[in-house]
């Protein structure tokens, strides 16, 4: 190596020590930015070319060799995957305490609150059957249960139409952060034509997929170009700079289902969306099938036996307490309601097991027993009241399981994102510490140049003599 040779090495010290104080500084500049990946600057020695006696030639300094990513891919692929499995019974335990609000269960104002108080009304009129008022309290208590029992059908009608708008705005955030992580893909692959990278691109990269990854279950698979394809439900989401819309359709007795362009259904398995797609499709319903079950049987149940009885002091019988059931189409829980024979005449509650008899509250007595009624082929061996309290704590167990679901994946991800952070966040004890290091390199770079100068200055000297 010449003399002028040395030049060449202070220069690249000061370049490299210069580069990896900039990326000490970018780390500190963006140590609270969301997303963001702690860089690392890698140098390396330049090697001297192979000629003869090579022992006398030191090297030719030091280069920046990468500017790399401080990460680790195992951990953010389980981040990934928890991330949508907590988001799915998160989503599953809104819907269920949805749902108990819309019961208001054990509270005053519950279907099993009416209930009881229409079945005690029948027990006071078997003791009372010649009191006009006590005939208007059960008339009353009876019209109360039907419009509780049809406000509580009409608001989980609500709720599941609220959460088919809520669906259809996270499947269209669905494309759009599809769309997102294409227009990534080809700025990378772009900069990667021309030899460059752009750390900061790949982090806004993984931030999209892991916002995607809340809303669908998806697997990503990483090219060696940077880009990414990835996969929701078996079916392409995003190749390269394409993304592949998805959109919501009928799937008939399936319900909703989220399809993709080819309008193939995606098999989600968790989610926001999957927890939704539960919600409107199974949840929800399953709950509005079982109060249409329990009002079935129970105007069926009514109507039989108050048609064996007779009104006040009349032999007036055959008559309907609650309006039969037309099955037209009608949901039973919206369709219930006293019959106007009874609405327009308390007298016509049938009470009495034989006519002429005012005092006479033995079919009230049957009628009352229906609460504690068991029988193999009505609601499984089940009494109205117990089908309904079953209800209601499997409805209460569903939450309780989606809760306990939710708080063990959030810390699971709690635990994740902290040896996530250990990886690729910035330590700005550690940072500093790096700004020291390169300043004092930057120092002796500098010292060195200025002592080669000197010696530049020494040997000019005595060439001129």
């Amino acid at each position: 190596m010449t003399i002028f040779g040395s030049f060449e090495i202070g220069r690249k010290a000061l370049r490299a020590q210069h580069k990896g104080m900039e990326v000490s500084g970018q780390n500190v500049a963006n140590a609270n930015t969301p997303g963001y990946t702690r860089q690392r600057t890698d140098m390396e020695s330049v090697v001297a070319p192979m000629v003869k006696n090579p022992s006398m030639a030191p090297g030719r300094g030091v280069v920046v060799a990468d500017v790399v990513r401080v990460r680790s891919e195992f951990y953010h692929k389980q981040l990934i995957s928890t991330t949508s499995n907590k988001e799915y019974w998160d989503t599953r335990y809104e819907t269920f305490l949805g749902a108990e609000a819309i019961f208001m269960e054990p509270e005053d104002y519950g279907i099993n609150k009416y209930l009881n108080d229409f079945f005690d009304s029948w027990q006071e009129l078997s003791s009372s059957p010649e009191e006009a008022s006590v005939r208007a309290g059960l008339r009353e208590n009876a019209i109360s249960l039907t419009r509780t029992v049809q406000d509580v059908y009409h608001r989980l009608d609500d709720q599941i139409e609220n959460l088919e708008n809520e669906l259809s705005m996270i499947v269209n955030d669905v494309n759009r952060i599809s769309d997102t992580i294409a227009e990534l893909n080809e700025k990378i692959r772009f900069i990667d034509t021309m030899q460059e990278k752009s750390n900061e691109l790949f982090d806004q990269l993984d931030l999209a997929i892991e916002e995607l990854a809340e809303l669908v279950n998806i697997n990503v698979h990483r090219q060696a170009n940077g880009t990414v394809e990835i996969f929701s439900g078996g079916r392409l989401l995003v190749q390269e700079d394409r993304s592949f819309h998805v959109s919501l359709g009928d799937g008939g007795e399936k319900g909703l289902q989220v399809v993709s362009s080819r309008g193939l259904p995606l098999q989600l398995s968790s989610g926001k969306v999957k927890g939704l797609l539960d919600a409107v499709n199974e949840d929800l319903p399953g709950l509005q099938n079982e109060l249409n079950k329990l009002i079935t049987v129970l105007v069926k149940d009514f109507n039989e036996l108050h048609r064996q009885g007779y009104a006040y002091d009349s032999d007036k019988t055959g008559i309907d307490f609650f309006k039969p059931m037309d099955n037209k189409g009608v949901p039973a829980a919206m369709a219930f309601a006293v019959s106007d024979a009874i609405i327009e005449d308390g007298s016509n509650i049938a009470a009495a097991n034989v006519a002429f008899a005012p005092g006479n509250g033995n079919n009230s007595l049957e009628i009352a027993r229906l609460r504690d009624l068991k029988s193999p082929d009505r609601l499984g061996g089940a009494s109205i009241s117990d089908y309904y309290q079953a209800m209601i704590t499997s409805m209460g167990v569903e939450a309780q399981d989606s809760e306990r679901m939710v708080g063990a994946f959030e810390k699971t991800l709690g635990q994740l994102q902290e040896m996530h952070e250990s990886i690729s966040g910035v330590n700005i004890d550690e940072e500093m510490l790096n700004m020291v290091q390169y300043q004092h390199s930057w120092h002796a770079a500098a010292r060195y140049l200025n002592y080669v100068d000197q010696m530049l200055g020494v040997l000019f000297t005595e060439l001129g003599r």
